[in-house]
């Protein structure tokens, strides 16, 4: 019944989820549709949501920034100290192909695109030559379920093609998911689900302006017909299915003619009285603040100046993307590697480089100050190292509080007394 309704208003757009909200494992279904209608009238589903360019862009961005990090697998030193393993089998997976059909780049994408949208990621690990983690084989959370028998967590999967169930251990599923989390704690709550108030509304809002320009910027009107010119119900459908047809679309600015008296009655609507752009910019920035994504990488521009963009866009790799990586990092450290001598760890420095002039007065404090070698800073600016490259400065002019200055070397010291030359008279 509620299928013909949407059909009748419009509405129908995706399918139904199988699953019953009110399950603390309740999931979108694959195309991210919600099965009840939020306030703003809409029925939110991810293919509707994808149509509204602000939600497309901040989803772009997280999927997209991510995978194009750095990520590298480290051996823990006994001085505290680390350095690179690209001879982990994790490395090679985690940089190159961690599966048959995707690449690291595209692997990470699509898992952190459904982490920001579904609040959960899901891959299947499979073990083969590279060890117990030779392959991450991605399921859409629309078809894996997580669910708890006693103390062991269990993954039911739908197969995407012949629909049957396997049953996966916590030990074969690798799960990422983002607060907030489900009242049991084994999943993460759609973004549909916490926030569909308002991405409906701003669908809503997209929907308007479509259906506003299709029409050639014109309203509607109303048809005035004297009494007795239809003689059914019938005849009066037809011809408003004929004159529609006749005033909408490629037809819309064409001429028609009425007939049998009937007058058309205009109904202007003023899109500046009504807010429609500022409603539709407010709406844009409620939605960057779902991710936490400063308004400039969405393309709102409306308050941005040089300054404040630059300060954003250090809050982005902070507040936005910070978040997203240790949640990488640590599900990487504590489910895939198996050694507490290796770490896996993002390289942000990228997004903190800056422009030329900035990146070179850091660089040389660093060194002045240093905590940086000549191949430290080669190594940040992607070149190959030198010889003799890894020495750093020591400045003469710093000593700890209260020692004594260091003794001259002996080639800088003044002659002794008894050096100098007999004085003539």
């Amino acid at each position: 019944m509620m299928t013909m309704f949407r059909r009748i208003l419009g509405q129908e757009q995706d399918e139904a989820p199988v699953r019953n909200p009110a399950d603390d494992h309740w999931y979108t279904s694959v195309d991210g549709a919600i099965s009840f209608a939020e306030t703003s009238g809409v029925v939110v589903s991810a293919r509707a949501a994808f149509q509204v360019p602000v939600v497309l862009d901040c989803l772009k961005l997280l999927s997209e920034t991510v995978p194009s990090l750095p990520l590298k697998v480290f051996r823990k030193l006994p001085n505290g100290g680390r350095e690179e393993a690209d001879r982990h089998p994790l490395a090679d997976l985690l940089a190159l192909r961690p599966n048959g059909f995707q690449t690291s780049w595209e692997f990470i994408g699509q898992m952190q695109w459904w982490l920001a949208w579904h609040r959960n990621a899901y891959a299947e690990i499979v073990p083969g030559p590279r060890g117990a983690v030779d392959q991450l084989i991605p399921h859409h959370p629309s078809r894996v379920a997580p669910r708890r028998n006693g103390r062991d967590v269990w993954y039911d999967v739908a197969d995407q093609y012949t629909g049957q169930s396997r049953r996966l251990h916590s030990s074969e599923m690798w799960h990422l998911r983002a607060l907030p989390f489900t009242d049991d704690g084994l999943a993460g709550v759609p973004v549909p689900q916490t926030s569909g108030n308002i991405i409906g509304a701003a669908i809503a809002v997209h929907s308007y302006g479509a259906r506003y320009f299709k029409n050639g910027g014109e309203s509607g009107g109303i048809l005035e017909a004297p009494a007795g010119t239809f003689k059914t119900p019938n005849d009066r459908d037809n011809y408003m299915k004929a004159w529609r047809r006749a005033r909408t679309g490629g037809n819309q600015h064409r001429d028609a003619m009425l007939e049998h008296g009937i007058k058309l009655n205009r109904q202007q609507i003023d899109n500046q009285k009504s807010q429609f752009l500022e409603t539709r910019r407010d709406l844009a920035l409620e939605l960057t603040r779902i991710w936490r994504v400063p308004p400039h990488k969405a393309g709102i521009m409306d308050n941005g100046t040089r300054s404040n963009v630059e300060q954003q866009s250090i809050d982005f790799v902070t507040d936005t993307m910070l978040p997203w990586l240790e949640l990488w990092e640590s599900k990487i450290n504590a489910d895939l590697i198996l050694s507490p001598n290796f770490f896996a760890e993002f390289n942000v420095s990228g997004l903190l480089r800056g422009d030329l002039k900035s990146r070179y007065e850091a660089f040389f404090q660093g060194r002045q100050g240093g905590w940086l070698s000549i191949n430290d800073i080669r190594k940040m600016e992607n070149m190959n190292p030198i010889a003799n490259g890894d020495d750093y400065l020591q400045p003469l002019n710093m000593a700890p509080a209260g020692s004594k200055p260091p003794a001259a070397r002996a080639d800088t010291q003044a002659p002794a007394p008894t050096d100098l030359p007999a004085p003539t008279h």
